[in-house]
């Protein structure tokens, strides 16, 4: 069965590289569709009411955000008062539910600005919507802010932010069940993100070559990021065995 599986992951990394190639080949073909991107444009009052729609909905997830952080504590708070064991689990679930939507709240928040960030790249507008799409960005701090003080409010054993061993202080007070789920989980993104950054450095370069576009900042970037996840862990692991 674990054959099976290696020799499939073989046969869709040799199509995806026969793909590759075979873009490789027809520059001039591809550069005729990527070459639309540049006759996408919107007005600048366009772009405006896009930044002010974004601002509006990261506001509006900030108040929700708080409902959920209130929502959160007040389970956690009953998850100490009432005595039955299974109402403590139940309440205990809940408050847990609720700690991991304020994270989902936050990041979808990320998203909406990120989005507004790649509209109004893609569109070739003025510096001046540049600086506009800033301000979902800024919005973003205070939910930021709130999230770093209501970790320490729903759990007081969680460090403070910036405190020195962040990352083990929090694995140290999960029990060996969330401890297993989360290391599991987080190699899996670790693994998965080396092939994402590999994979974008590779399209990104070859974007620059198709359509005559200076694309080092980016690439300098992937490669960054490639060198610090990939060295960064290796390197990391091999000190504990020296």
């Amino acid at each position: 069965m674990k054959v099976g599986r290696y020799l499939l992951l073989l046969l869709l990394g040799g199509i995806v590289g026969g793909f590759i190639g075979g873009m490789i080949g027809t520059f001039n073909s591809i550069s005729k569709y990527t070459n639309i991107l540049s006759h996408l444009t919107m007005s600048f009052n366009a772009l405006i009411m896009l930044c002010i729609f974004a601002s509006a909905m990261n506001i509006i997830l900030t108040l929700v955000l708080f409902q959920v952080q209130r929502h959160a504590l007040k389970y956690k708070r009953q998850t100490e008062q009432v005595l039955d064991e299974q109402n403590a689990d139940y309440y205990e679930r809940k408050a847990n539910l609720k700690f991991i939507s304020t994270n989902l709240i936050y990041y979808i928040q990320i998203l909406i600005s990120l989005v507004t960030m790649l509209i109004i790249v893609v569109s070739h507008n003025s510096e001046h919507a540049i600086f506009y799409s800033i301000i979902p960005y800024l919005i973003t701090m205070i939910p930021s802010l709130m999230n770093g003080f209501f970790v320490r409010k729903f759990d007081t054993r969680y460090p403070k932010q910036g405190e020195e061993q962040y990352t083990e202080k929090i694995l140290a007070m999960m029990d060996d069940g969330e401890r297993h789920i989360t290391l599991v989980s987080m190699f899996k993104i670790y693994q998965y993100n080396l092939v994402i950054i590999i994979t974008g450095g590779i399209v990104l370069g070859l974007v620059s070559f198709i359509t005559g576009v200076n694309q080092f900042p980016g690439v300098l970037i992937l490669t960054s990021l490639f060198i610090y996840n990939a060295f960064g862990y290796k390197l990391k692991v091999r000190k504990f065995y020296k």
